[in-house]
């Protein structure tokens, strides 16, 4: 599985949208959309499966995690939580995590 995460759409618009594309089935879910419309931004993924994502285009500042809901939640889908903003915004950056992991 893919999760694909912001972009611009055809009109070059940046996008919130999240979809996760099964590669055995092709079947494209749509999930929680960022809180942010991003593109050019930095998304790692962490060891327990969240998603860090932060900056992208028109001066984003801003940083979201993608995490598990509440333990013990039944049926309960992922979502994204503001973190706070970085002190300087990105564009075009990376990301990545360390095996220790911090981000």
């Amino acid at each position: 599985q893919v999760l694909l995460l912001g972009g611009t759409d055809q009109d070059g618009t940046a996008t919130p949208s999240v979809q996760l594309v099964d590669l055995a089935t092709g079947i494209c879910t749509p999930q929680a959309a960022l809180l942010n419309a991003c593109s050019l931004f930095a998304a790692a993924r962490l060891l327990d499966g969240g998603i860090v994502c932060a900056g992208g285009t028109d001066g984003l500042s801003t940083a979201e995690m993608w995490a598990a809901p509440v333990q013990g939640a039944l049926e309960a889908a992922w979502t994204w939580r503001g973190l706070p903003a970085m002190s300087v915004w990105r564009s075009g950056c990376s990301g990545c995590v360390l095996s220790d992991g911090r981000v």
